[in-house]
């Protein structure tokens, strides 16, 4: 009798031991597992491709949902003004990090000076006052900028070439943003000293782009140039539509708006971007400060071309375009 308590003793000591070997080191990895603060101005659906980029990064580097590493992802749904909420909830929830879309960059800043902010989107974070210097940016931010206005003045060559004999282009720029009205003086200014009669539009809510547009078919213009950010990307499937309405061709940089229904966009590669993006935030979750990473360039560029939206526009697309273009949408 006393053996077959002894037996049974030791039976439950093993179970108790298999037990715990199942299920502490889930609850450990949980409890250890960093927090990442997510946050995307525009809707679900607009930053799709930008999260999964991220959300891509983050697996190669071996980071499993729910093991070593919590994602709260959260979305704006296009209205700025939700983004100290946001924030304020995030860091109630005491994230590690947060990684942002360029137009919570700001606000992200102002609601904390300590929690590491990594952004793969930004446009140029110098000429925004956001950092000191690419090389060095100091404080809590950093990332990696597409450096739009320097691919501004390539996307306005793609425009000649689609249009050789172009002399009344359109601008349409959100004016809530400071670097897209950089981008947008830019690409005015280049288009001017072609000879090109330049008009811009500015706009910050859908019924600025409805107007925009009833505006703009007076002046008959033969390409429509569209300045990306988070408001225009939202607004992309709308604007192709008016574009397409009005019979103008439309450019733009992300790959998003050629899906919509631009004949071409040029730009960096957002997936590579957004993988590099989550370098940054690995490298941070092991020590590194982010004040003393420098802010990557991008090094990968895409010509996208929408040879259905040319079609539908009567518009023939140069062979030499062609033949450079990553991808053509037929």
């Amino acid at each position: 009798m006393a053996l077959v308590h002894f037996h049974r003793r030791w039976l439950l000591i093993l179970l108790i031991i298999f037990t715990a070997g199942l299920v502490t080191p889930a609850r450990a990895d949980s409890a250890a597992a960093a927090r990442i603060g997510e946050i995307w101005v525009q809707d679900e659906a607009g930053a799709a491709r930008y999260h999964h980029g991220f959300a891509d990064g983050l697996r190669e580097l071996g980071y499993v949902e729910g093991q070593n590493v919590i994602v709260l992802t959260r979305y704006a749904n296009g209205d700025e003004s939700r983004l100290p909420l946001i924030l304020d909830e995030l860091i109630a929830l005491k994230v590690d990090i947060l990684f942002v879309s360029a137009a919570a960059v700001g606000a992200a800043k102002k609601a904390t000076a300590t929690i590491p902010i990594v952004c793969a989107t930004m446009n140029d974070p110098v000429g925004a006052g956001l950092v000191a210097s690419l090389s060095r940016p100091g404080g809590n931010l950093t990332g990696v900028t597409w450096q739009s206005v320097d691919t501004a003045t390539k996307r306005l060559e793609f425009a000649f070439e689609l249009r050789p004999e172009l002399s009344r282009l359109a601008v349409l720029f959100d004016s809530g943003e400071s670097a897209a009205q950089r981008e947008a003086e830019v690409v005015s200014s280049v288009a001017r000293k072609r000879k090109v009669t330049t008009v811009t539009f500015e706009v910050h809510r859908l019924s600025d782009v409805q107007a925009a547009f009833a505006s703009m078919a007076k002046s008959r213009p033969q390409a429509l140039y569209v300045v990306d950010n988070p408001f225009m990307t939202g607004m992309r499937g709308q604007i192709a539509a008016l574009a397409l309405q009005m019979r103008v061709p439309m450019i733009s940089e992300a790959r998003s708006f050629a899906e919509a229904g631009a004949v071409l966009t040029y730009g960096a590669k957002d997936s590579h971007l957004l993988r590099r993006g989550a370098v940054y935030v690995d490298k941070i979750l092991k020590g590194a400060k982010p004040g003393d990473l420098p802010i990557e360039q991008p090094t990968e560029f895409e010509l996208i071309v929408n040879l259905k939206a040319a079609k539908a526009l009567g518009l023939r697309v140069p062979s030499a375009i062609l033949e450079r273009a990553e991808r053509v949408i037929r």
